[in-house]
């Protein structure tokens, strides 16, 4: 299936490998760009790299050992119904972290991604080092969206009628919520957030519906990326140029993209 990175499978490197990256694209030239671009930085990772077709995507549910999938869309929009289809397609195939890298760096785009419930949106225009980084990051529970998405996000937000219920509700989550709400903001999954916060992972789960609730989110990202606009905003009076705990190459007071799980007073 595909084309593969990684070795020759009796190497003994393989022992080390931890997990496999899958791209996706419909062109086989720009598969194999994908995977020599990446090659370098999922080496060191123990990673393997494999690349599929669309059509070959229900081939994934077979494989139990996917850490992240990045789907490139070339410069199609995701209101393309075809695209659209190709997301869910391989949101339904797979369980872990999904990307979606796109020559078409617009907010619209990255907006749809985000409510699909996707952990990243990837500009093509993005330096090949800030890419390996931010998947670095996705890996690890964060979420990558361009800086525009976010402010869209916001835009949005701002003019939906539930608003300011919504930003009243956040403020009046119980201390439990707040500090499940906490730890979304950071990536962190249901069962991570369970045992940081000793109760068991279906109290988690009610804990999250709750919070999307109340935000008036669609899924837990929309839920990450409301709570951190909100929190963003709040502190920009008492921390105009601070950026707290933030990679410098992810994020750059500068910069156009920003690492959505780990941003401080950046709106």
């Amino acid at each position: 299936m595909g084309q593969t990175k990684g070795g020759d499978p009796m190497d003994t490197k393989q022992d080390r490998i931890t997990g496999l990256v899958v791209l996706i694209d419909g062109l086989a030239m720009r598969r194999a760009c994908m995977l020599s671009a990446l090659e370098l930085w999922a080496a060191p990772l123990n990673l393997r790299l494999i690349s599929v077709a669309p059509n070959e995507i229900s081939d994934l549910r077979h494989k139990n050992d996917i850490r992240l999938v990045l789907i490139n869309t070339g410069g199609a929009s995701l209101s393309d119904p075809e695209q659209h289809e190709l997301l869910l397609a391989a949101q339904a195939s797979v369980v872990g972290p999904l990307a979606v890298i796109s020559d078409r760096a617009d907010p619209d785009d990255a907006v749809a991604v985000a409510g699909l419930g996707f952990q990243a949106f990837l500009p093509a225009i993005l330096p090949l080092e800030i890419v390996k980084q931010a998947l670095s990051f996705i890996l690890n529970g964060g979420t990558y969206f361009p800086r525009e998405a976010l402010l869209a996000t916001l835009s949005i937000h701002s003019r939906a009628p539930g608003k300011h219920r919504a930003i009243e509700n956040q403020a009046t989550l119980t201390q439990r919520q707040t500090e499940v709400l906490d730890r979304l903001r950071f990536g962190r999954s249901n069962k991570h957030i369970a045992r940081e916060l000793n109760m068991q992972e279906a109290t988690v789960k009610v804990h999250v519906r709750q919070i999307m609730r109340k935000l008036g989110a669609a899924n837990r990202t929309q839920a990450a990326l409301l709570a951190q606009l909100h929190t963003s905003s709040s502190q920009r009076a008492t921390s105009e140029d601070t950026v707290d705990d933030v990679p410098a190459a992810i994020v750059r007071r500068n910069s156009d993209q920003i690492g959505v799980s780990q941003i401080r007073s950046m709106l």
